[in-house]
């Protein structure tokens, strides 16, 4: 890990047991055009001290050496980009960054020093001047920004200041402020020990809205968040690192959640294919853990256990659905649709709670043996919308293991069905012509 002298801004390397040791302070910003990077700060150049990042790293320092630190952490200069496995561990390790460190200086360069007030006002010209404040920091980009999420809940410790570095006082009605702005509970920002508690589909929810530059970052930068690790590869999409971190989780976490999700998708498998996915749902809750039945990735697809139901079987007087568009009920043709109830509740406007019902379509024929079992294929079907029952109506269903297909497994799976027919209508002809010419020799 490389720190920042703040009185000489160079580089110093540190081991693992020395940064432990080490109180520094760590910078959450969003990154201009201008930054100083790595290679530029070990060899400082008169242009790289013209930059609009040099000003920042320097402001920075100065706050940071005024607080009473020695060290601090930028991640524009204290990562060798250029080097891929420095890049990979620094990623891997920076929520582990933002929580070891004893306080986070978090720039809001777009809040103005106009909106923060300052003793020298009158008491209601301050109050006004306050609440310009929180309104300029519910609309600071710095909100926006998918690595910013474990930057705000990772540290022990938070120090805001504007764009002249100024501090911003953290009131209750900063906290207030923040939890109204990213959709995370004041408890929650008031005590990262509780982040474990929030189930996954919440925590993908506050990641919902936010952008990063590079699109594999949306997932990176969420790592930290599910306590997982996993290699860097820029350049494999931002749909499949998300899919690869749900992977990932999936290995530590029974948590059903992972699933409830809606996307206007065709057909899809079980795995979300962005944050975006959890953006509007509504509070989820855990089954009991005595409940419960594992799930894993395979070659083959999902393999899962689910209550199930054939979707003809449920009155349509007796259901409720929650989604996007037509709220009508719909039958698929032939009642080949699936009720799967994944094993999460939802909270409904009424406050009760009732079972999450996903929509499962099976794959032509297909279907494998895993784990000494018979599993059908399906594929998540309607994925802009659910379905939901009280608990009573759903304990009669049937159990089954089903194996929902990703993406790569159903274009497979549907290129093997169509060769196999292929094969076979061709064997159907050739028999047809020999037999033909048996019979032309008869006569």
């Amino acid at each position: 890990m490389w720190l920042l002298n703040t009185k000489s801004r160079s580089l110093e390397e540190f081991n693992e047991d020395r940064a432990r040791k080490t109180p520094y302070a760590i910078l959450s910003h969003v990154w201009g055009t201008e930054e100083v990077l790595f290679h530029e700060l070990r060899e400082p150049q008169a242009s790289t001290r013209k930059k609009a990042g040099w000003v920042k790293m320097t402001q920075f320092c100065d706050a940071a050496e005024k607080c009473g630190f020695l060290f601090a952490w930028i991640d524009t200069c204290c990562i060798d980009k250029r080097n891929s496995a420095e890049l990979s561990e620094a990623i891997n390790s920076m929520y582990g960054y933002y929580r070891d460190a004893a306080e986070c200086f978090i720039y809001l360069q777009d809040v103005s020093k106009a909106t923060n007030g300052g003793n020298n006002l009158p008491l209601a010209a301050e109050a006004t001047s306050r609440h310009q404040l929180l309104r300029a920091v519910r609309a600071s980009r710095w909100l926006t920004r998918g690595w910013t999420l474990q930057e705000l809940l990772a540290p022990a410790r938070r120090r805001f200041f504007d764009g002249d570095w100024s501090d911003i006082e953290v009131g209750t009605d900063l906290l207030g402020a923040l939890a109204e702005s990213t959709g995370i509970s004041r408890t929650v920002l008031e005590n990262r020990d509780l982040l474990s508690d929030i189930c996954i589909a919440e925590r993908m929810k506050w990641a919902s809205k936010r952008q990063t530059t590079r699109g594999e970052d949306i997932a990176y930068s969420l790592m930290g968040l599910f306590k997982v690790h996993m290699p860097v590869m820029y350049g494999e999409g931002a749909e499949n690192a998300f899919k690869r971190l749900q992977r990932e989780i999936m290995q530590l976490s029974f948590d059903m959640t992972i699933f409830a999700w809606r996307g206007d998708y065709e057909n899809s498998g079980l795995l979300a294919h962005s944050p975006a996915d959890f953006a509007d749902n509504p509070p989820l809750g855990l089954w009991m853990p005595w409940m419960l039945v594992p799930f894993s990735t395979t070659n083959v697809g999902l393999s899962i256990q689910l209550n199930v139901m054939n979707e003809e079987q449920i009155p349509d007087q007796k259901h409720r659905q929650l989604g996007e568009g037509d709220n009508n009920f719909k039958k698929q043709p032939g009642g080949t649709t699936l009720l799967g109830a994944l094993q999460c509740d939802v909270q409904m406007p009424t406050g009760e709670w009732q079972v999450l019902i996903i929509y499962l379509e099976p794959v032509g024929a297909v279907s494998f043996f895993v784990n000494g079992r018979d599993c059908k294929a399906y594929r998540r079907i309607r994925c802009s919308e659910w379905m939901t029952l009280p608990h009573e109506q759903v304990g009669g269903w049937s159990v089954e293991n089903v194996l929902v297909l990703e993406d790569e497994q159903y274009n497979l799976a549907r290129q093997a069905l169509r060769q196999h027919i292929s094969r076979m209508e061709k064997d159907v002809v050739k028999k047809e012509k020999k037999a033909k010419v048996g019979i032309d020799m008869i006569i």
